[in-house]
């Protein structure tokens, strides 16, 4: 069938993807007056895993008026986080309002399904044209130098010719694998396992934190986070090969590093928890593409890149990338200017933001390294590493946290 026989929907903006990286940058573009499409492969609600976020979220989340809306889902506030080493022996609670005493400073342990879905109703209310259960197929450069982007919905083929695309599309990353940019980290490669457990009571308060407690065994972590007052979702992170040498299925291998961890197994033993659903994987590899545009398409979200989520950046950098990708093609449509230049402007100082992000996942796996002995000897600094663990790296003034360390470091040594 040629392209002139199929139906054609002509836009400003295709954003393909309506998770948080796709609902930000849609909303920001309709509300300066543009037409968008959103596309979205699944249908709301639709669960997701990534429940704890970071306090600077607040920041996007205030920028699109949607706090109150989100606070009337009645999430569990998230206050802090506590850390676990791989000997089992637990952090004092790091409690955000200790080092920062406003309401900027908390967030929420989320359900995914109800958190995205409200960001994508928020979209449609501010005049994007979503539309779900849409199956990206194909993009193709048109000799006008625009592209267009062919869809499948109910089975039905459709081409879609915006003036310009933003991919947020998630790990499926369209484009970047489209345009062979993607480009995974061969350091670190993880597999994540988990699963939710339920209470017979109110265990879990309406202030809640997340613990991460490291496992030696896999090389990595478990998340515990209350999503609910009964809710208890468990992950475990670690290396591939250990993992999946471990056990013949995922509850096998979920189960053995548990038994194996005293702090986890204690903790769910002490809570007379039941598991309320099955166990669920997915790699947990790092990557990036090579660079965040091209001529007429910018990327947002884990279609852009993904870092290690053990501090819960996840829906931070969607939040973010979403709104610098939204702002960038707002300057765009106005000049009538897609260039690659243009539309990846923003990208080089978000970039230098991230490796700091990146800097202190590198350190959390440093079996060599303790926060907590770091500080002691280095109390000035609680207040940079504060700042790091709630996400705020955005817009502030440049920290030399790292550089502390490893002078730090190698006075250790000497």
């Amino acid at each position: 069938m040629d392209s002139e026989d199929i139906d054609q929907i002509a836009c400003d903006c295709l954003v393909i993807g309506g998770g948080p990286a796709g609902s930000v940058s849609s909303s920001i573009v309709a509300e300066a007056g543009y037409d968008v499409v959103m596309i979205e492969r699944a249908t709301h609600p639709r669960p997701h895993v990534g429940e704890s976020l970071m306090p600077a979220t607040n920041e996007v989340i205030q920028r699109l008026q949607v706090k109150d809306r989100i606070a009337d889902l009645n999430f569990l506030r998230k206050v802090g986080v506590q850390f676990v080493n791989a000997a089992g022996k637990a952090s004092k609670p790091f409690f955000f309002r200790k080092h920062d005493d406003s309401d900027e400073s908390e967030t929420w342990h989320v359900d995914r399904a109800k958190l995205d879905h409200c960001l994508f109703d928020n979209a449609a209310e501010k005049g994007v044209r979503t539309m779900e259960a849409v199956r990206f197929l194909q993009m193709d450069t048109l000799d006008t130098g625009k592209h267009s982007v062919t869809v499948s919905i109910n089975g039905q083929k459709r081409v879609i010719n915006p003036r310009v695309v933003i991919d947020a599309s998630g790990q499926q990353s369209v484009l970047a694998n489209h345009f062979k940019i993607k480009q995974l980290e061969e350091r670190r490669k993880n597999i994540s396992i988990w699963t939710y457990y339920e209470s017979a009571n109110n265990s879990f308060s309406d202030e809640a934190i997340t613990i991460i407690a490291k496992t030696a065994e896999a090389n990595g972590w478990f998340w515990l986070i209350p999503v609910g007052n009964k809710t208890l979702s468990v992950g475990l992170v670690g290396e591939v090969d250990r993992i999946h040498s471990s056990g013949s299925n995922n509850e096998e291998r979920f189960n053995h590093f548990v038994d194996q961890n005293e702090f986890v197994r204690n903790y769910l033993d002490s809570l007379e928890l039941t598991r309320s659903d099955d166990f669920i994987a997915a790699k947990d590899f790092s990557y990036k593409a090579s660079q965040p545009a091209g001529d007429g398409w910018v990327l947002a979200g884990d279609a852009l890149g993904f870092i290690d989520p053990v501090y819960s950046t996840g829906v931070l950098l969607a939040l973010k990338t979403g709104e610098l990708a939204g702002d960038a093609v707002v300057e765009c449509l106005e000049a009538n200017n897609f260039s690659q230049s243009k539309l990846g402007a923003w990208y080089p100082k978000y970039q230098e933001k991230v490796s700091l992000l990146r800097q202190l996942v590198d350190l959390f796996y440093d079996r060599d390294f303790s926060f907590g002995e770091f500080i002691a000897a280095n109390p000035d600094y609680s207040y940079q590493l504060a700042d790091l663990l709630m996400g705020r790296v955005f817009g502030r003034d440049d920290t030399d946290f790292f550089e502390r360390v490893s002078g730090w470091k190698n006075s250790q040594l000497s």
